[in-house]
């Protein structure tokens, strides 16, 4: 990947199907019983997650300050957004895009008070606890409308 990745430095070229670095690690692992360590440079899993709320905001704006290497091209699908205690309402907001959940300013800076205070209790929030805290955060905006 360092040849392909930086072709300034390394004015040569593979036949390499890079698409296959990542099945075949994972096949590797499965022969030989060693586990790929989850923040191993490339295959492991955590190599095109992003969990710190400074870095997923950069890697919201633009996808080449953290990541060098598109992740499709060693064969993994896509990055992602671990949502969890260090995370910021870009992400969240982001997020509830991918999940269809519209949110005013008002609301998101409720929903994510409430995000903050469940992943202080707990490791990764699900995208189910994202649904139900947005329901309940539209509830009882709808509830304030009302009375």
């Amino acid at each position: 990947m360092a040849v392909r990745t930086r072709q300034d430095m390394f004015p040569c070229e593979t036949r390499i199907d890079a698409t296959q670095i990542v099945p075949a690690s994972r096949l590797v692992a499965g022969i030989t019983g060693f586990p790929v360590q989850p923040n191993k440079a490339i295959v492991g899993a955590n190599a095109f997650a992003h969990e710190a709320g400074i870095h997923q905001d950069g890697f919201l704006k633009e996808r080449t300050t953290y990541e060098i290497i598109d992740p499709k091209t060693v064969g993994v699908p896509e990055s992602k957004l671990v949502l969890g205690k260090h995370s910021g309402r870009h992400a969240l907001r982001a997020r509830c895009e991918e999940l269809g959940i519209t949110l005013g300013k008002a609301e998101l800076d409720e929903l994510y008070t409430r995000f903050v205070a469940l992943a202080d209790r707990k490791k990764g929030i699900l995208d189910d606890e994202i649904r139900k805290l947005a329901s309940e955060v539209s509830n009882n905006n709808i509830s304030r409308k009302i009375a």
